[in-house]
């Protein structure tokens, strides 16, 4: 064998052992293209975005980290979500970040677990919260919600008045002035911005939330296949239990809004 061959073939098993993990080793090897370098789209929010062309915010840090521990080399770039769904089905870009998974995400799509989880909140002005475990208890009274959201348990609800509002800004403006007595917020991104605006100082949150919304990877069919997608979710499923996700919770502030909320009962 020539020395020219021998040096390809042996650039080619090293780039093959670069994607092989111990996770591999007990499922055997995808079936899919092997890892390497892989475009990342950003929706560019307080969960995903490029600071100093460093990727910031507990999903994609959280989503490096795994990319890289499978053995990725992901390049990240600022793009909204509709622009990244229809890149992903060209295979423009490998994935898509903080991605709500809609009927027409997953037909265009591979769909991970939730990396992060939206919970939808009440808040109240403070010192006038109340004891919120079923539906029921909102009775009366009129809730701030924005419009395009949606809020099954309380639309289907009866004696329930939802005042639709376009920003979070008139949501918000209308409970401090008395026209509503609730507001629904998102339980981790609105929480945070309210906090960082000192407003939260102003308000009080109900312990019990009004649904959920998993925030997904999405990736591309045309560069990955099931078996790396399920490979990628035991690492997340793993990664959420180590000292290193607990330490990208506290670095960005939210140690205490990712968590599992409880439902309000029907």
């Amino acid at each position: 064998m020539s020395v020219l061959k021998r040096a390809v073939r042996s650039s080619f098993l090293a780039l093959c052992l670069l994607g092989y993990n111990s996770l591999w080793a007990q499922i055997g090897p995808p079936s899919g293209p092997p890892a390497g370098a892989i475009r990342i789209a950003l929706p560019g929010n307080v969960f995903a975005r490029l600071e100093n062309s460093a990727p910031t915010g507990i999903f994609i840090e959280a989503v490096d980290a795994i990319l890289k521990k499978m053995g990725y080399t992901p390049t990240y770039i600022n793009m909204p979500t509709g622009d990244a769904i229809a890149d992903l089905k060209e295979g423009l870009v490998g994935a898509a970040t903080v991605v709500v998974p809609t009927t027409r995400v997953r037909e265009l799509a591979l769909i991970s677990e939730p990396v992060v989880k939206e919970y939808n909140l009440a808040v109240t002005l403070k010192d006038k919260g109340f004891n919120l475990a079923a539906v029921s208890d909102f009775q009366g009274k009129k809730i701030g919600a924005r419009i395009g959201y949606q809020y099954p348990l309380l639309e289907d609800a009866k004696n329930i008045e939802l005042i639709r509002y376009r920003t979070d800004g008139e949501m918000l403006r209308s409970l401090l002035f008395g026209t509503t007595q609730v507001a629904m917020v998102s339980g981790t991104s609105d929480i945070y911005a309210m906090r960082s605006e000192g407003i939260m100082t102003r308000l009080e949150i109900l312990k019990t939330s009004a649904g959920v919304v998993p925030l997904v990877m999405a990736f591309s069919k045309k560069l990955f296949d099931k078996a790396r997608v399920d490979a990628f979710d035991a690492e997340l499923r793993a990664f959420k239990t180590t000292p290193e996700y607990d330490a990208i919770l506290e670095r960005n502030g939210m140690a205490d809004l990712v968590k599992d909320w409880p439902i309000l009962t029907k």
